[in-house]
């Protein structure tokens, strides 16, 4: 998934980007749906990092969290970026909200809500 540096664009143009790349990236989830994954996405001003895809596959998960077919496979795109960055400062409370969603999927828990983690 891309993220592109998308500070200097206005409010509407930002969104549009995002809704692209989401739907470009999971053609399952409408533009609608897309649309309200946007707006919970702020402007990003810096390469990519682990935050802002964590952040973007949360959101993700966090709006479709009543299809669980599109849950496990973003679910599953977290771990592999997860995975891949072992070593960052806040993997180990990232690994724990995936930890979270996967007991969700599990149907051991409701969808978990980062403020309560």
């Amino acid at each position: 998934m891309k993220y592109e540096y998308n500070g200097n664009l206005v409010e509407n143009d930002r969104i549009y980007n995002v809704v692209e790349d989401i739907i470009n990236y999971y053609p399952s989830i409408s533009v609608n749906e897309a649309n309200e994954i946007a707006l919970l996405e702020g402007r990003i001003s810096e390469d990519k990092n682990l935050d802002m895809q964590f952040n973007r596959l949360y959101n993700i998960m966090l709006v479709m969290q009543d299809n669980k077919n599109i849950v496990k496979v973003v679910a599953r795109d977290l771990i592999d970026i997860l995975n891949d960055n072992k070593n960052d400062y806040n993997i180990k409370y990232y690994y724990n909200i995936a930890y979270q969603i996967l007991r969700y999927l599990s149907n051991e828990r409701e969808f978990p809500y980062i403020d309560e983690i």
